[in-house]
C-alpha cells in the first residue's frame, strides 16, 4: 500500500508540473486518502527568520489568518519541526499538548485527531516543511514515518527543481512580472491585505498568497513594506504617472493612461 502510493506519487510529480496547493490537494484527495487525511499545507522559512504560509489544501485560511506568518523563534510545532529538523507528530487533538501554549486555543474547525509536520531540508538544512492533518488518530510508527519523510523529500526535489527552471527564466525586475502579479502589486502598494485582494479581484486567497511570494522572489523584496517601495520607486518602469502616490491603478491597463 504504502509503496504504491510513493510510487503514484513520484509519477504524478514526474508527469505533471504540480503548484505548491496542487502538491497539497494531491496528498490530500489521493496518497494520504488512506490515512484519514483532510487537510495538507507548505510553509517556509523566510530570511526575516519567520515562518511563513506558502500553499495549502483543505484549509480556511480565513480563520488562521494571523498565523500566516510568525516568528521561528516562537514555540510551536511548526518551529519545532524546523529548527530541530524532525518530524512532529501530535495525535491529541483537539486538545493541544501542554508544551505549545499559544496553540491553545486554536482550533481547526472540523473533528481532527492528528497533526504530523514534516520538515523540508535544503542541503541538509530546514528550509521549508509539510503539515498534513487527519481525522483519525494516528499512532506513530517506524514505517509511517518512513513514509512521510519520502513524501517530504520528493517534495523538495519538486519544488527546488521548479525554483530553479524559474530562476533560468526570470530576471529581478518588473518586467518579469506578469499582468496578475503587476495588479496584486499595486493592491499591496494600497496596503491591502491577501484576503481583500482576492475578494476584489476574484480569486481564492491561496492564489494570492502563491502570486504574492513569487512576486517578492521576482523582485528579490523581503516582505510587504519592500514590495510597496518598489513599486512606488518604479512606478515609472510600469508605465504609471500623472497620479498621486496613494494613487493606485485597478488593472495594468490604466498604467498606459
Amino acid at each position: 500500500m504504502i509503496n504504491e502510493r510513493i510510487a503514484d506519487f513520484v509519477a504524478r510529480l514526474a508527469n505533471v508540473d504540480l503548484t505548491e496547493d496542487e502538491i497539497c490537494e494531491y496528498l490530500t484527495t489521493t496518497t494520504c486518502t488512506f490515512l484519514d487525511v483532510e487537510h495538507a499545507w507548505i510553509s517556509e522559512i523566510t530570511n526575516r527568520k519567520t515562518v511563513r504560509a506558502r500553499a495549502s489544501y483543505g484549509v480556511n485560511q480565513d480563520l488562521y489568518a494571523e498565523w500566516q506568518e510568525f516568528p521561528l523563534e516562537w514555540k510551536l510545532p511548526v518551529t519545532d519541526a524546523l529548527t530541530e529538523q524532525r518530524l512532529v507528530w501530535i495525535n491529541s487533538l483537539p486538545e493541544w499538548p501542554a508544551e505549545y501554549p499559544l496553540l491553545k486555543d486554536v482550533s481547526f474547525g472540523a473533528p481532527v485527531r492528528t497533526q504530523i509536520i514534516i520538515p523540508i531540508l535544503k542541503f541538509n538544512s530546514p528550509v521549508a516543511c509539510i503539515g498534513l492533518v487527519s481525522s483519525a488518530q494516528l499512532i506513530p510508527d517506524e514505517e509511517l514515518e518512513l513514509f512521510f519523510r519520502t513524501l517530504a523529500n520528493l517534495v523538495s526535489l519538486h519544488l527546488f527543481r521548479q525554483a530553479r527552471d524559474r530562476k533560468k527564466l526570470e530576471s529581478p525586475n518588473v518586467g518579469s512580472l506578469t499582468d496578475r502579479q503587476v495588479q496584486i502589486l499595486a493592491y499591496i502598494a494600497e496596503k491591502k491585505t491577501n484576503i481583500e485582494i482576492a475578494d476584489i479581484m476574484g480569486y481564492s486567497e491561496s492564489t494570492i498568497r502563491q502570486e504574492t511570494i513569487r512576486i517578492f522572489d521576482k523582485l528579490k523584496v523581503n516582505g510587504r513594506n519592500e514590495a510597496r517601495n518598489y513599486f512606488l520607486e518604479n512606478r515609472e518602469k510600469l508605465g504609471y504617472r500623472g497620479r498621486a502616490k496613494s494613487d493606485v491603478p485597478s488593472s495594468r491597463e490604466e498604467f498606459a493612461h
